[in-house]
This record gives structure tokens, C-alpha cells and sequence, in this order.
């Protein structure tokens, strides 16, 4: 998505690959070079291996956006994990928020504050809404219903003054940049093994003995750790041509499913209603369809009537069970860890949760239930080789 988002730092020629490290990730998103750059910060032997180019998934393909939270609201979310858990799931989140900012420091990544508007477009959500507007002041945390800047169609809307966007390419690419000679593009892992004293990564021609391995692959996962419960599932969006300036910040709607926003330079983005094809959406297939499109095509034309579509392109996530992120070491592994199902919103948890991984494996400190990739109990079921 280079055509849309900004070009990548080119990367310094990386070291040739080595027999052993001391630890192997796998995949080059934001959750690899975020968790190579807090090995490396640590002087620890790790190398990072993708099998396309860094920022070629999902992490260069969303829209940019850093939200506190989950894709549902507060209300929903206290609801379904309990209210401590969701408190605690809004507060990772906004840390993750502040981590990014000091990593995309002098990276050219757009980073900015506007906040973000969660919008109603009927009664229950407005009610629902309202009703997280209460839980999230009672628990210290921002996000107020607001009667500004609402989009065509709302019903009501919570501002989150908290959230950002950002470049995903430019700063992804940027991280990966700084780590020199540590990042290998073009290299397809095709297994992994879990032995007594480590872990053997086998490539298409060679294999790297690690003390530990990382799966940084998201939606992917499931090609290499069948038993994690991680499903691939696509996203759609579209770009247009520049126009003059019509949506102030970033917006949520439906519950989630469908969002926007306008880039500095006058690019309208527009995603969502995988809600409207549930059926065709799952899976790895990256090619948009009709259906999603067409719906992505009048969503538009409320926000932006005769702005040109230049660009249409999908991605795939990687959902949980319960739309939490599995990090840790995976249910029955010695040395194989994981940091990947974030259920679309990876750039608002990727940081922070590549941060607790390498705590976990530096200094065994507990991963936070609610993130455990032990919680579902699967039990280890490493493939021997990919589709």
C-alpha cells in the first residue's frame, strides 16, 4: 500500500542468517520490530524474519488508527470482560498510545491527537453509548458523549480525546530501519519445532536453532501453530483523491464496523462492513469483492459526494475467541511464544503487548490473564510445514 501510505526507510543490508540466535521472530508488523527493538535494547541476540517486505500485512493496510479500547464501546466491553478487566484492556491501551508517540519521534509517521468520535447510528447504540460515557468517567477514564462534529446519519457520539493516527508504513518501516542488519526480508518460514532445551525455525533451504521463538504473524498464525485459536479474517478499505477538508477526526460507527477518516493531505479512508458478508470475509484471500466495496462506495458518498476513488485494497486480521490479543508462551511450549490476535486493532495494542512478551521472556514476569495465550488452554500443535 506504499501508493497510499508513505514510502518505507530502505533497510540496511541484513547480517547473512545465522545458525543460531539467541531469539528468532517471526514477522515483520508492528508487533516484530516492536519486539526486536525491546530485545535489542537489551543487548540480547534477536533476529526478525518476513517473509514479504516489513509493513506488507496487516500492519501496512489499516487505516492508521490509535484508539484506546476494543472495537466495542466501554459499556459493552465492562458487559463482556467485567468491569476491572475492561478498565484495565482502556489503560493498555492508552499506554500503548504513549509508547508509540515516542517511538514514531523523529520518524516522519503523522503522528497526531485529534481524537476520535464513536458514532450512533440508531437508539440502542446511542443508549449503549451513553451509558459508556458514565462507566468511563466513574473510572477515570477520557471519552465524553459530544454533539460536536457529528457525521450525516448519527444519532450520538462519544468523543475520545485521547486517540490518534498515524503512518503504519512510515512508522513501521522507520523501527525497522533503526534495527540495522537484524531484519531479513524475502524469508518464508515453513516450520517451527519445540525441542527439550530450544527451538528450531526451519526456512525454505536452512534452519536457526533459537533459545526462543517469537510468532509475531497474526492472522498467520495458524499456518505455523495450528492450536492457537487465531482466525484470519479480511478487512476492506478505500482511498480517494484529495478533498477539501470534511471529517475532522477519526470515526467508528456501527458498533465498530464501519470507519473513516481524512489524512492531512485531503485522502479520504474509508473501511469496514465485514458485518455485511460475514460468511465471504474469513480467511487469507486479500482481494476486495463487490458486495464490501459497494458498501464502502456509499459510505463515501455521505462523507464525500464526488471525491474520486483511487485506491482499493484489503488486509487480514487476526481474531481471538474473545477479541483479546493471545501473548506469552503458547499452551504446552517450552520456547515458542506468541503476540498476535488482536482482532483489528493491532496498532492500538501491538507495542505494549510486545513489551510484556519480552518482560515474560527476559524476566518471567506474568503476562495479565486477560492477554494470556494460555487462557483457552489449546495445547501445543506445532504443523510441520505451512499450505
Amino acid at each position: 500500500m506504499s501508493a497510499v501510505w508513505g514510502q518505507r526507510r530502505s533497510l540496511s543490508p541484513p547480517q547473512p542468517l545465522p545458525a543460531r540466535a539467541e531469539v528468532v521472530i517471526v514477522g515483520g508488523g508492528i508487533t516484530g520490530v516492536a519486539v526486536l527493538g525491546a530485545l535489542r535494547s537489551r543487548d540480547v541476540d534477536a533476529i526478525l524474519l518476513e517473509r514479504d517486505e516489513v509493513a506488507a500485512g496487516a500492519s501496512g493496510r489499516n487505516a492508521g488508527f490509535l484508539l484506546a479500547g476494543v472495537a466495542e464501546n466501554y459499556a459493552r466491553a465492562v458487559a463482556r470482560y467485567g468491569r476491572s478487566t475492561a478498565a484495565e484492556v482502556w489503560r493498555f491501551t492508552l499506554e500503548n498510545h504513549a509508547l508509540v508517540a515516542a517511538l514514531a519521534t523523529g520518524l516522519d509517521a503523522g503522528h497526531h491527537v485529534r481524537g476520535s468520535l464513536t458514532v450512533a447510528l440508531d437508539a440502542a447504540e446511542s443508549a449503549s453509548l451513553e451509558e459508556a460515557a458514565t462507566l468511563l468517567r466513574e473510572d477515570g477514564l477520557p471519552g465524553v458523549i459530544t454533539a460536536a462534529d457529528q457525521p450525516p446519519g448519527a444519532m450520538a457520539a462519544l468523543h475520545n480525546p485521547a486517540d490518534g493516527e498515524i503512518d503504519p508504513v512510515r512508522l513501521v518501516g522507520g523501527l525497522a530501519a533503526a534495527l540495522a542488519g537484524r531484519v531479513h526480508e524475502n524469508r518464508r518460514v515453513v516450520a517451527v519445532d519445540d525441542g527439550a532445551e530450544g527451538a528450531v525455525v526451519h526456512l525454505d533451504r536452512s534452519s536457526i536453532e533459537a533459545a526462543a521463538v517469537v510468532l509475531a504473524t497474526n492472522a498467520w498464525t495458524a499456518e505455523l501453530l495450528a492450536s492457537v485459536p487465531i482466525t484470519a479474517v479480511r478487512a476492506q478499505m478505500l482511498a480517494t483523491a484529495p478533498v477539501p477538508p470534511c471529517i475532522p477526526r477519526p470515526v467508528y460507527a456501527e458498533w465498530g464496523h464501519r470507519y473513516w477518516r481524512q489524512r492531512d493531505d485531503g485522502i479520504v479512508l474509508v473501511g469496514g462492513f465485514r458485518h455485511r458478508a460475514l460468511g465471504d470475509e474469513v480467511g487469507f484471500d486479500v482481494t476486495p469483492t463487490p458486495v464490501v466495496q459497494a458498501h464502502l462506495d456509499e459510505q463515501l458518498a455521505t462523507l464525500a459526494g464526488g471525491a474520486r476513488v483511487t485506491h482499493r485494497w484489503a488486509g487480514t486480521m487476526g481474531f481471538s475467541p474473545d477479541g483479546l490479543a493471545l501473548v506469552g508462551l503458547v499452551d504446552g511450549a517450552r520456547h515458542v511464544h506468541v503476540c498476535a490476535g488482536y482482532t483489528g486493532h493491532g496498532m492500538g495494542f501491538a507495542v505494549n503487548a510486545a513489551a510484556v512478551l519480552v518482560r515474560q521472556i527476559l524476566d518471567s514476569n506474568p503476562v495479565p490473564a486477560w492477554l494470556d495465550a494460555q487462557r483457552f488452554g489449546s495445547g501445543l500443535n506445532l504443523t510441520t510445514t505451512t499450505p
